[in-house]
Protein backbone atom coordinates (compact mmCIF):
# COMPACT_ATOMS: atom_id res chain seq x y z
CA UNK A 1 0.00 0.00 0.00
CA UNK A 2 1.43 3.57 -1.21
CA UNK A 3 0.98 6.27 1.36
CA UNK A 4 2.01 9.94 0.66
CA UNK A 5 2.75 12.67 3.25
CA UNK A 6 -0.66 14.40 4.52
CA UNK A 7 -0.67 17.90 4.40
CA UNK A 8 -2.30 19.83 6.76
CA UNK A 9 -4.67 21.12 3.44
CA UNK A 10 -5.32 17.90 3.49
CA UNK A 11 -5.74 16.94 7.33
CA UNK A 12 -8.42 19.86 6.94
CA UNK A 13 -10.40 18.58 4.16
CA UNK A 14 -10.77 15.02 5.56
CA UNK A 15 -11.89 16.80 9.09
CA UNK A 16 -14.19 18.94 7.12
CA UNK A 17 -16.62 16.05 5.25
CA UNK A 18 -16.59 14.18 8.59
CA UNK A 19 -17.85 16.96 10.88
CA UNK A 20 -20.79 19.59 11.74
CA UNK A 21 -20.26 23.16 10.63
CA UNK A 22 -19.77 24.06 14.21
CA UNK A 23 -17.24 20.57 14.97
CA UNK A 24 -15.68 21.51 12.38
CA UNK A 25 -15.03 25.42 13.75
CA UNK A 26 -14.48 24.14 16.63
CA UNK A 27 -11.31 21.59 15.43
CA UNK A 28 -10.17 23.99 13.53
CA UNK A 29 -9.55 27.10 16.08
CA UNK A 30 -7.91 24.11 18.11
CA UNK A 31 -5.77 22.36 15.82
CA UNK A 32 -4.48 25.91 13.84
CA UNK A 33 -1.22 25.88 16.11
CA UNK A 34 -0.05 22.21 15.08
CA UNK A 35 -1.00 22.76 11.45
CA UNK A 36 1.06 25.65 10.73
CA UNK A 37 3.63 23.65 12.81
CA UNK A 38 3.36 20.26 10.29
CA UNK A 39 3.23 23.30 6.91
CA UNK A 40 6.50 24.66 8.19
CA UNK A 41 8.04 21.96 8.92
CA UNK A 42 7.06 20.23 5.46
CA UNK A 43 8.62 23.43 3.64
CA UNK A 44 11.42 23.08 5.41
CA UNK A 45 11.83 18.98 4.34
CA UNK A 46 11.07 19.90 0.99
CA UNK A 47 13.55 22.48 0.43
CA UNK A 48 16.48 19.90 1.70
CA UNK A 49 14.62 17.52 -0.59
CA UNK A 50 15.36 20.38 -3.49
CA UNK A 51 18.72 21.07 -2.29
CA UNK A 52 19.87 17.69 -3.15
CA UNK A 53 19.37 18.35 -6.91
CA UNK A 54 23.02 21.06 -7.23
CA UNK A 55 22.55 22.05 -10.38
CA UNK A 56 19.80 25.01 -10.86
CA UNK A 57 18.60 26.64 -14.28
CA UNK A 58 15.49 28.23 -15.12
CA UNK A 59 13.80 27.38 -18.64
CA UNK A 60 11.79 29.51 -21.50
CA UNK A 61 9.03 29.66 -19.46
CA UNK A 62 10.92 30.95 -16.04
CA UNK A 63 10.06 27.69 -14.17
CA UNK A 64 12.81 26.24 -11.75
CA UNK A 65 14.66 23.78 -13.22
CA UNK A 66 16.88 21.05 -11.20
CA UNK A 67 19.25 18.11 -11.80
CA UNK A 68 21.26 15.96 -9.32
CA UNK A 69 24.21 16.05 -11.94
CA UNK A 70 24.95 17.12 -15.26
CA UNK A 71 23.96 13.53 -16.57
CA UNK A 72 20.77 13.37 -14.96
CA UNK A 73 17.25 14.71 -16.78
CA UNK A 74 16.44 18.16 -15.31
CA UNK A 75 13.18 18.30 -13.28
CA UNK A 76 11.17 21.29 -12.82
CA UNK A 77 9.97 22.43 -8.66
CA UNK A 78 6.61 21.50 -9.22
CA UNK A 79 7.92 17.79 -10.45
CA UNK A 80 10.05 17.56 -6.95
CA UNK A 81 7.27 18.61 -5.30
CA UNK A 82 4.76 15.98 -6.74
CA UNK A 83 7.66 13.63 -6.30
CA UNK A 84 8.00 14.70 -2.59
CA UNK A 85 4.11 13.65 -1.57
CA UNK A 86 4.60 10.57 -3.13
CA UNK A 87 7.61 9.33 -0.69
Amino acid sequence: METKKQTAVSIIIKNFNLLSDNDFKTWFLNSMDKLEAMEKEQMIEFAEFVATYSDKNKNAYKEMLHAKSKYDGTERTIDLLEQYYKL
